[in-house]
């Protein structure tokens, strides 16, 4: 009888760790880059050339940030750089992502020294 317990605990505790988390697909960004991190999950690993930086409208206690990513990729097509800007605010502990814009300083054209909102041609 004790065998059949032990067995039947050991076998509830197999199943028990073999179970799927809850709540796995939803991540929390406990920092504003670590949220940009989350919208952009291969971002480091793509950029041959990354500048990132963060400001925040508090030191001691920030409820907004604003991330800028800069990427420089060397490539044949017309784009030189990508800027995406991220606006964050924090919800209680989780920060959030409030809105996403992309603009693109290209090669070719007429004003390559700015940042322009339409993708290059």
């Amino acid at each position: 009888m004790k065998k059949n317990c032990l067995l039947i605990i050991f076998s509830l505790s197999i199943l028990t760790a073999c179970a799927p988390p809850q709540n796995s697909s939803t991540q929390l960004a406990d920092s504003p880059i670590q949220a940009v991190l989350l919208d952009q999950p291969d971002l480091l690993n793509d950029a041959s050339n990354l500048d990132i930086s963060q400001q925040m409208n508090a030191a001691d206690d920030p409820s907004n940030a604003q991330v800028t990513i800069l990427q420089t990729e060397p490539s044949p097509d017309a784009i030189s750089k990508t800027r995406t800007e991220y606006l964050l605010k924090r919800d209680q502990q989780v920060w959030k992502i409030v809105n996403k814009k992309q603009s693109y300083q290209c090669t070719k054209g007429e004003e390559t020294t700015d940042f322009q909102v339409n993708p290059c041609p």
